[in-house]
Formats: C-alpha cells, sequence, structure tokens
C-alpha cells in the first residue's frame, strides 16, 4: 500500500510520515517545497513536489489505488481557501480512499459540543470555519473519512485516545483534545483498515479507563 499524505511539511503531516513508514508502508510526502522539507533519506520515502492551488500537480502525484491521509492545515487567516482547495484537488484525483482531518466542533460534530463551545469555535476560526466545512464535505461526498479532533498538541502520544463514529459519540461540553502524534496514528490506522469503514465522520474519543 502507498500512503499519501498531503500537508506533509505541517506538524501532523510530518507524524503521518513517521507513522505511516513505521507500519511499513510506502509513503509519498506531498510538500511546496521538498528542497526545505527537512525529511530523512528513507527507502520507502518520496519526497513530491505539490501545491493544492494547483490541482494538476495535486493529481500527477496520487496513483488510483493510493491512500490519501491529509494534515493539512492553515496559518491564518489569510490562507483561509486552502483546505477546500485541498479537498476539491484529492477528489479529483480519485484514490482509493482518502482521510481527512477536520476540528470537532464544526460541522456536523457541532451537535457534539456545549451551545456555547460551538459558537466560540465558529467565532474563533472566522472565515476558517466555513474553508474546515466545505473541505469536510467535499471529502464525505466522494466517500472518503473525515476524522475530527480538538486542539492540537505537541504532546506525546496518549494511548487511551480512540476513535468513534459520529453518531456514537457522546455530548460533551468541549471536545477531546490530542497531540499530533497520537491523531497521526489513529488516522494510520483508519487508513490501512480493510475494509474501509463505511462511517464517513469520526470523532477522536478517550477510552475508559
Amino acid at each position: 500500500m502507498r500512503i499519501v499524505v498531503l500537508g506533509a511539511s505541517g506538524g501532523t503531516g510530518r507524524e503521518l510520515v513517521v507513522h505511516a513508514l513505521a507500519g511499513g508502508h510506502q509513503v509519498r510526502a506531498l510538500v511546496r517545497n521538498p528542497d526545505s522539507a527537512g525529511f530523512a533519506p528513507h527507502p520507502q520515502l518520496e519526497v513530491v513536489r505539490a501545491d493544492v492551488n494547483d490541482a494538476a500537480s495535486v493529481a500527477a502525484a496520487i496513483g488510483p489505488d493510493d491512500v490519501v491521509v491529509s494534515g493539512l492545515g492553515v496559518r491564518g487567516r489569510a490562507e483561509t481557501g486552502t483546505l477546500t482547495a485541498g479537498a476539491r484537488a484529492v477528489v479529483a484525483a480519485h484514490p482509493a480512499r482518502i482521510v481527512w482531518l477536520g476540528a470537532s466542533g464544526t460541522g456536523p460534530s457541532a451537535t457534539k459540543v456545549g451551545g456555547v463551545t460551538a459558537w466560540l469555535l465558529r467565532r474563533m476560526f472566522g472565515p476558517e470555519y466555513d474553508d474546515k466545512v466545505t473541505a469536510d464535505t467535499a471529502v464525505l461526498a466522494a466517500g472518503g473519512t473525515v476524522v475530527h479532533s480538538g486542539p492540537l498538541s505537541d504532546k506525546a502520544d496518549d494511548a487511551r485516545l480512540t476513535l468513534a463514529p459520529l453518531a456514537a459519540v457522546r455530548k460533551r461540553l468541549f471536545p477531546y483534545g490530542a497531540s499530533r502524534i497520537s491523531v497521526a496514528r489513529l488516522m494510520i490506522e483508519l487508513a490501512t483498515r480493510s475494509p474501509a469503514d463505511p462511517e464517513g465522520l469520526f470523532l477522536i474519543q478517550k477510552a475508559k479507563s
């Protein structure tokens, strides 16, 4: 299996690359500038230039048997539209499967957090909110899978964190946050399941001890 990582040079994207390689998979990391990506050489890793605002470059980097896992994010409101462009470019490339990272408390998962929290998230994200929802919607409509996480951190992996389908998640005031390492572990596990899960939207949860 070849796993194509979108947004591979970002914090979550790098963890996705690490976990995919650790699982013995062939990995193609998509970045805007391979010369400055800074990945250590690995026999199973290929670093390829692709820009989500250039859909042709994304399509050229994705094969029909590839599984695309996205750690794509935005650094600020000036990059609003990046997620939608990325989702549409990936969907148009027709990979075998897409696993996309979204934000808990946005779109359909807004029903799983408190009303004030949902309102605050919409205010905090501003125009990025609609960008996130539009990207998620495009992936789900294409039969892909979306993983919603709360705030991301650079902490160690928490083995108690797991994924649950949206319908199985109980409402709580604030969404569970997760480290980028945990998110990468869960997304790669989900991407490599066979057959693909029929549920479209998963939320990160904490298993009861």
